[in-house]
């Protein structure tokens, strides 16, 4: 039972949830502000966004798999598919049955946000099947930054703020893009290490279409703004002595994005970013419940 547990928890990839479960927080921060947080709502609100993420990452492995994407040449670890730990219909199945679950979860949650929540609870379930799959997947043509840091960002923040609220405000847009481009920076840094790869299996994503250097600047203009987010938040809140709360910058891998020799050492440039947003969530979140 472990072991399959093991196998499963590899395959959804359930060390990138953060990166949908960080402005699901923020939001739920800034909303608390001003509301009594009904926690059925919230539960709910987060369930989806995990349930999405999952479905969204296995059906990428799928579509990669079938696509000719994950060869033996794969530097980043290998999928269960490829492993052989896991066959595609059972992949198929539980891609099919998580976007399901959260497609029925928000269905209840239309109910509590009305007409408005139902844009925030389709239109990700749809981009999250099309990213891979399709005659031409949304991040095979270079979508794959834009649509991470709509989704990652201002989506799943403002969705939460609002399910609890019941309005719409630009607070949780501006605090929601720190989160947002560190998800983007994790994104390049993966295409970064795959470019060799993507190339071949004709996957045009930035890093392919613009070459390593771009993607290495590109890494660094997605942590600068998104430490740039808490001064322009709080300046907003004329409380500009809450900027502690950009202090993940100073654990950012950028000497080992820039400077790379092997791209399987990128692996570990993945897990610094996706440990700059872990820290950027907590700090963040705690200076808006200080706030």
């Amino acid at each position: 039972m472990l072991k399959k547990l093991k196998v499963w928890a590899a395959a959804t990839r359930v060390e990138t949830l953060i990166a949908s479960v960080s402005p699901m927080i923020i939001g739920t921060f800034l909303a608390s502000k001003e509301v009594k947080i009904n926690f059925l709502v919230l539960a709910l609100t987060f369930l989806y966004g995990i349930c999405l993420h999952i479905g969204t990452n296995l059906s990428n492995d799928y579509f990669d798999y079938l696509k000719g994407v994950d060869t033996d040449d794969r530097i980043a670890p290998f999928s269960t598919i490829q492993a052989n730990l896991t066959s595609l219909k059972q992949i198929k199945i539980a891609f099919s049955l998580f976007f399901l679950f959260a497609f029925f979860i928000g269905l209840f949650l239309i109910i509590q946000g009305g007409i408005i929540t139902a844009s925030l609870f389709v239109f990700p379930i749809i981009f999250g099947y099309y990213y891979t799959a399709g005659k031409k997947p949304l991040g095979y043509i270079g979508l794959g930054e834009i649509l991470v840091l709509i989704f990652f960002g201002p989506y799943a923040c403002l969705g939460t703020y609002y399910l609890q609220t019941l309005k719409i405000s630009y607070l949780p847009i501006i605090a929601s893009l720190g989160p947002g481009f560190l998800s983007v920076a994790i994104l390049v840094v993966n295409n970064l290490r795959d470019i060799d790869v993507d190339r071949v299996a004709d996957k045009i994503t930035l890093a392919v279409r613009f070459g390593k250097k771009f993607a290495k600047i590109e890494y660094i203009a997605s942590l600068t703004l998104a430490f740039l987010v808490p001064f322009i938040y709080f300046m907003l809140l004329k409380k500009p002595y809450i900027l502690a709360a950009n202090v993940f910058i100073f654990f950012a891998p950028f000497k080992l994005i820039y400077n790379f020799k092997n791209p399987a050492l990128l692996n570990d440039g993945i897990k610094k970013t996706v440990l700059l947003l872990i820290i950027y969530t907590v700090v963040f979140s705690a200076a808006l419940y200080f706030v």
